[in-house]
């Protein structure tokens, strides 16, 4: 949920720091106040392309930040450390900074790191839905009111939904390789020759073990050495042998461990040094022997020395002809090998594969009509619960249908679902995309949203001015539905009317003014004595009758909260 948002010289506005909290929060001011100033500011935080004129007049820059909490969305937190954009000192925090300037571009940064407007709507769809008066809602795409529909389902129904998408992708690889295997069919007298051309260029390379090229070059760097080998060898264990000019390091480290031995008995620091220079004669007399053994097995082989070079050689042309590595020449042939077969018995291999297509196609329609079949059960109970709760809300004898329509069956099913309403008693219903204004359309997301809360992943609800065009009786029963939605969901809501400011966990006002023709906007938290007398505001009543009014509306609230 959004924690906190910062406005820096944003629009009409100089600073604003808000800190919300869960549950409902109330955004009120006079019409024209510039509530607009926020919701704006939230939209751009969700990937809105920003526009001309964000930047208070006067000022170089404009800067709009907000702080996430994402503790309870895993998916969000796993997405943004997979794309480079994990907060590392805190995971559980999510801040997104929007700057705009005067003349030319802004920036976005996700977490402190450089990003786009683009990646904003990607995580903008985990954080909040903005409901409100001509506003493009995501609550009106088929699609959308698809999952919507689905996320009612239980565990098992998401296991199908998942089962099913899985089996459509294996299906549809089936499907590829037949017609594949159709079309290289039709070719296949020229492939196969082209195949057994490359398979017996390969056989005759003769590949038998995928490490033997580097233990060729191993071979290649010892033979092409051989003669500074065996010369170097034979200078080291002539040094170590000695001659008849005189002793070699052998004997030498002999007589000096002869020497420490004569007086290791006085000092036990002797002692020791006549140890390490025993130990020293016996490792010289092994690496002495060693030395001499190799220097003998050490032998010049030209013969074979090109052996090795032309097989290299041979490997390296392949490798190149093939667009590949060595190891890549024993896939090659493998592939090649079971392409053959499938060509040198094109009935068995399309048997096969059709048999195969078959039992998938089984589990695909069977698993399309048990998805089709809940969805059918999840729409009647969700068409009985949001027309319930939308006659609360001031539409009598409203009616709410999900209704589904076969097509094709596809990874997501075989039908598609609309949402559709009628609103008012006699009047012929239709999608709701089609028949709801900007106010009904509001309060029918709350419907829906409020029967969905429990399922739903979707933390934040941001509704503008869901009261438009109600009072009385039905203002009260949505200021109701939005408190009890508030203990599901994070709520921000533009209003208008008492009967729904009363019930937020947090108020916020905003004012006005106009200084020296310049227009400012604040905007700000109230509480105690403050909230009192915007809701007197808001009643028309701010005299001491009002205010005491007020006062009671809100303690009143309060007991039921």
């Amino acid at each position: 949920m959004i924690q906190a948002i910062t406005l820096e010289n944003f629009l009409f506005m100089h600073r604003a720091e808000l800190e919300f909290s869960a549950g409902l929060n109330v955004v009120t001011g006079e019409t024209g106040a510039g509530k607009s100033v926020l919701l704006e500011a939230v939209k751009l935080l969700l990937g809105k392309k920003a526009r001309a004129g964000l930047v208070l007049p006067g000022q170089t820059q404009a800067k709009v930040q907000a702080e996430f909490c994402i503790a309870a969305q895993k998916e969000l937190a796993d997405f943004l450390e997979e794309s480079g954009f994990g907060n590392e000192e805190s995971p559980e925090t999510l801040t997104i900074t929007r700057t705009f300037k005067d003349e030319g571009s802004g920036r976005v940064l996700v977490n402190g790191i450089l990003s786009n407007a683009a990646f904003l709507k990607q995580i903008g769809n985990h954080l909040m839905e903005i409901h409100g008066q001509n506003e493009h809602q995501t609550l009106l795409l088929p699609e959308i009111q698809k999952e919507m529909l689905d996320r009612t389902g239980n565990a098992a129904h998401k296991n199908n939904l998942a089962e099913l998408r899985q089996v459509f992708k294996d299906r549809q690889r089936l499907t590829e390789r037949l017609l594949e295997l159709e079309n290289r069919n039709q070719q296949s007298a020229a492939r196969i020759n082209e195949l057994q051309a490359t398979i017996q260029e390969l056989t005759a390379l003769n590949l038998t073990n995928p490490d033997e090229e580097d233990l060729l070059k191993e071979d290649l760097k010892r033979l092409s050495h051989s003669e500074q080998i065996i010369t170097c060898l034979q200078t080291a264990v002539g040094l170590l042998s000695g001659s008849d000019e005189g002793a070699g390091a052998t004997m030498q480290s002999y007589r000096i461990s002869e020497q420490l031995k004569k007086i290791s008995g006085y000092d036990t620091r002797l002692e020791e040094c006549f140890q390490r220079s025993n130990n020293l004669y016996f490792e010289l007399k092994a690496l002495e022997k060693d030395l001499e053994a190799m220097a003998e097995s050490t032998d010049l082989d030209p013969e074979r020395l090109q052996q090795v070079q032309e097989r290299l050689m041979a490997f390296s042309k392949a490798c190149r002809k093939h667009a590949t590595d060595f190891r890549g020449l024993f896939t090659l042939k493998e592939s090649i090998s079971l392409e053959l077969e499938e060509l040198m018995t094109p009935d068995q291999t399309r048997d096969r594969l059709k048999k195969e297509y078959d039992a998938i196609d089984r589990q695909f329609k069977e698993l399309s009509t048990r998805v089709s079949k809940e969805r059918q059960k999840l729409a009647e109970v969700l068409n009985k619960k949001v027309s319930q709760e939308m006659a609360g809300l001031g539409f009598n004898s409203a009616v709410f249908k999900a209704e589904l329509s076969p097509i094709s069956p596809a990874a997501a099913g075989a039908e598609n679902v609309e949402f559709c309403v009628s609103l008012n008693p006699g009047a012929p219903g239709g999608p709701l995309r089609k028949i709801a204004s900007g106010g009904e359309l509001s309060r029918v997301a709350l419907a829906i949203k409020k029967v969905l809360a429990s399922c739903d992943a979707l933390p934040t609800l941001v509704f503008d001015e869901i009261d438009a065009g109600i009072g009385g009786k039905t203002a009260e029963a949505v200021a109701e539905s939005l408190r009890s939605l508030g203990n599901e969901k994070q709520v921000l809501l533009v209003t208008h009317l008492h009967q729904i400011a009363k019930e937020g966990s947090h108020h916020f006002t905003v004012t006005k003014t106009v200084d020296s023709g310049a227009t400012v906007v604040n905007i700000k938290r109230v509480k105690d004595s403050e909230r009192v007398e915007e809701i007197a505001r808001m009643l028309g009543q701010t005299d001491t009758q009002g205010l005491e009014f007020a006062r009671n509306l809100l303690a009143k609230s309060s007991g039921q909260g």
